[in-house]
């Protein structure tokens, strides 16, 4: 894990276009499992669209970084993918010591069928959309991607 948890000079992001001048590095983040979005971008709409508390919904979880930056900004999350890969990258990703009492919970499954979330219960939902078989995800990654 990264020496820090939290990112150097943060500030949430106020006008309509973000530019970060470096990926983050913060935490477990990295940028191994290729498609993964800056956690500039979920902290920024995290902190800005929900509370201390509630529950974050990211239904392609892929790399795991909008999980950890929930767990960093006391919320609770929810993260499913239908890869397997991603579904244990996540798991290794949110598994550092912070003190705090969230919940973090990680599924393989559909985005179509939801059945494991109780109805009313997300305050937010902040995913990367996947980029389907368009791209592959990482060169380590067996049938990431249809050829």
């Amino acid at each position: 894990m990264n020496k820090t948890l939290q990112p150097d000079k943060f500030e949430l992001e106020t006008n309509t276009v973000w530019s970060f001048p470096d990926r983050g590095k913060w935490a477990t983040h990295d940028a191994k499992y290729r498609g993964n979005w800056s956690p500039y971008i979920p902290r920024n709409v995290i902190i800005r669209y929900s509370q201390e508390g509630d529950t974050v919904l990211d239904q392609f979880v892929g790399g795991g970084t909008t999980l950890v930056e929930a767990k960093l900004t006391y919320r609770n999350a929810i993260g499913i993918d239908i890869i397997l890969v991603a579904v244990e990258t996540t798991k290794r990703k949110i598994d550092f010591d912070f003190d705090n009492s969230t919940k973090i919970d990680v599924y393989q499954g559909d985005a179509r069928r939801l059945s494991m979330i109780a109805d009313d219960s997300i305050g937010l939902i902040c995913t990367h959309p996947p980029y389907a078989d368009i791209i592959r995800y990482s060169e380590d990654i067996e049938g990431d991607c249809r050829t």
